[in-house]
């Protein structure tokens, strides 16, 4: 009997709008990750068309009991327990795909990619003799990122490196580009201060875990102490703009209980956008230094 499970899955990049070719040139080629997850070694690929990602990965130590879930031919005749099951049995990858994707919308900006990441998934499974049965049907993705990049080597090597130190992409990057992407300049100026400040307590959060308590559940300072003393305190270094972030949290406080206030210009608008994302881009920078010299000093001790 065979006690290792060849798991594959396949699906599409979800898009609002079209955009850009994600891949695009002479050289167009797949670009393969490699993600660690849940013990599992998984290999993901984007295509060359861009929009189709590919993964695969084997689980060893087959359970015979898991085998005959997967051999099922209808989703809803399994009970809980099988579902529970198949689901274990499929995460990894499913959210592997998910991670990366989130990081590719992220760190390229591609604001045309939905937040709902990916869609049309479907799972094959294989032990290892050739042959490829469909995993039943009834699995449904989850996923709860201006100036245009293109996937190239570079930024392959960008993401992988992000990937090996299992980075997320931040919440706060799907507000801001839903602060691009909304018509209302209103609008797109709340969306950009909630992305401010969430990204603020994810920040904080992946620097001193300690804090997620405090910041999920207490009311939080105001956004300019946020970015001031509070990362100070934890981090060592102050944002620049204080007063601007104080500033636009006001405004967007008005946009909210004083719906008559007079909306923002175009281009007041689409410079606070900027500015809210060199902000997040400076705690993210800072955040990964952080996270480099820590490793660092683990491995001098």
């Amino acid at each position: 009997m065979c006690n290792q499970l060849y798991l594959r899955a396949r699906g599409e990049l979800m898009f609002d709008h079209p955009g850009p070719d994600l891949i695009y040139g002479d050289g167009m080629k797949d670009y393969s990750f490699r993600i660690s997850r849940s013990g599992q070694n998984i290999n993901v690929k984007v295509l060359t068309d861009g929009k189709t990602i590919e993964a695969e990965t084997i689980l060893e130590d087959l359970k015979p009991d898991t085998l005959e879930i997967l051999k099922a031919d209808d989703y809803d005749k399994l009970d809980e327990n099988e579902k529970m099951e198949l689901r274990k049995v499929t995460t990894p990858i499913r959210e592997s795909m998910r991670q990366l994707v989130g990081l590719i919308k992220q760190e390229l900006n591609r604001l045309e990619i939905s937040d709902e990441l990916i869609g049309n998934l479907r799972f094959e499974w294989s032990v290892g003799d050739g042959v490829w049965h469909p995993i039943p049907r009834g699995l449904k993705v989850s996923a709860s990122v201006y100036g245009f990049t293109m996937l190239n080597g570079r930024k392959t090597n960008h993401i992988q490196k992000l990937l090996a130190e299992n980075e997320e992409a931040l919440v706060a990057t799907s507000y801001l580009h839903q602060a691009r992407k909304v018509r209302s300049n209103r609008y797109k100026w709340i969306y950009a201060t909630i992305a401010a400040e969430l990204a603020i307590k994810e920040i904080l959060g992946r620097i001193e875990p300690k804090l997620q308590v405090i910041l999920g559940s207490l009311p939080s300072p105001p956004l300019n102490k946020l970015y001031g003393d509070v990362l100070e305190s934890v981090a060592g270094v102050r944002s620049i703009g204080l007063n601007k972030l104080r500033e636009g949290a006001e405004r967007r406080n008005r946009f909210l209980h004083s719906p008559e206030s007079d909306a923002p210009s175009f281009d007041e608008t689409h410079e606070y956008i900027s500015f809210i994302d060199d902000r997040i881009k400076g705690l993210t920078s800072e955040w990964r230094r952080m996270r480099q010299e820590k490793g660092q000093n683990d491995k001098r001790g």
